[in-house]
């Protein structure tokens, strides 16, 4: 925060509304982050010691890594956008959001039901996260050899 305000008045004028936008979201992601904690915290108590006699299914634990896979990659993005509003400039990087995406296709792997899916459906998804990662790959290397 302090290098916003020692860099504010040198900052041009799109600067300035890219680091307001950027500390809306923050806020606004935060509070979404805070509140699906929160609900996080209620359904694990609830799952694993009211509703359930055997906290060892794999269905409570299907539900309760797709509440924390949520609250991560929220708390991921979040964190995408701190980091770029520390710098002089620009926004979120590819990288980062290419990982974010694969972020939420493992998590969707990790919760799929498997004999409810369609065939199509995962081929689809395995498709996705074979593009994201050579996406990532590409562009991992292109700055290495250019960096940003």
């Amino acid at each position: 925060m302090s290098d916003l305000r020692r860099t504010w008045s040198s900052s041009t004028g799109y600067q300035r509304f890219e680091r307001l936008v950027s500390l809306v979201l923050t806020a606004a992601i935060s509070g979404v982050v805070l509140v699906a904690l929160y609900y996080l915290i209620l359904h694990v108590v609830e799952l694993l010691f009211v509703q359930t006699r055997d906290p060892f299914d794999y269905r409570v634990f299907q539900v309760v890594f797709d509440m924390i896979l949520t609250v991560l990659i929220a708390m991921e993005f979040n964190n995408s956008i701190v980091r770029t509003m520390g710098k002089s400039g620009g926004f979120a990087h590819v990288e980062i959001v290419v990982l974010i995406a694969i972020m939420a296709l493992v998590r969707k792997f990790m919760v799929i039901e498997i004999d409810d899916v369609d065939p199509g459906k995962l081929l689809a998804l395995g498709a996705a996260v074979l593009a994201l990662g050579i996406c990532y790959w590409l562009v991992r290397h292109s700055n290495r050899i250019n960096p940003p």
